[in-house]
């Protein structure tokens, strides 16, 4: 499992997500992760919570050097 970095492109309302950190197995794993995430709590149709899934995702390394 992998550590990853999930922002935001464009604009984010103060009442809304900017990031999140998501363990997965990779970049699209995390994507889907916040999407079923989001389906979950609110039912389908959110995608805009999110900026419609405008994101850039960052994978975070844990290595101290």
């Amino acid at each position: 499992m992998k550590l990853f970095l999930v922002y935001r492109n464009g604009n984010v309302d103060l009442d809304e997500y900017e990031s999140a950190i998501v363990v997965a197995e990779s970049q699209e794993d995390a994507i889907q992760m916040l999407k079923a995430s989001l389906e979950e709590k609110y039912r389908e149709g959110q995608e805009e919570l999110w900026g419609n899934f405008d994101v850039t995702v960052k994978e975070v390394s844990l290595i101290i050097m």
